[in-house]
């Protein structure tokens, strides 16, 4: 698997290409950072944590986000084998991060993912 390079995408006069475990998880950091509706040509890419941010938090919302990352894990990040039940969302502060295990497709090993889904303390 192969991807660009983010946020420094050229090194000279070439395109830096990523490779393996790290497309995957650039990959994985891309669809959780995007809305759904940002990506032009692709109105379904991304998940809606905007849309629930200052709902009331309770365990119902979370099960809603975790399904949502589910759905878009398995349809926009196939190179990753995931369960339902390895997704974890934890919210620490004003901090929401959620933790992924799931199995990459290149070589069939177990890895972790712990992204940040929402920080408020950056505005």
């Amino acid at each position: 698997m192969n991807s660009i390079g983010f946020p420094e995408m050229f090194k000279s006069s070439a395109t830096l290409v990523v490779k393996d475990r790290e497309a995957s998880l650039q990959d994985l950091q891309l669809l959780l950072a995007s809305e759904k509706g940002e990506l032009f040509g692709d109105p379904f890419f991304g998940v809606r944590v905007k849309k629930y941010t200052f709902n009331q938090n309770n365990y119902v919302l979370r099960d809603i986000l975790v399904d949502e990352i589910f759905t878009q894990v398995k349809v926009f990040a196939p190179q990753i084998t995931v369960s339902r039940d390895d997704i974890k969302i934890i919210q620490t502060g004003n901090t929401l991060v959620t933790n992924i295990k799931g199995i990459n497709k290149l070589d069939f090993t177990t890895d972790m993912y712990q992204l940040e889904l929402f920080n408020d303390e950056e505005r």
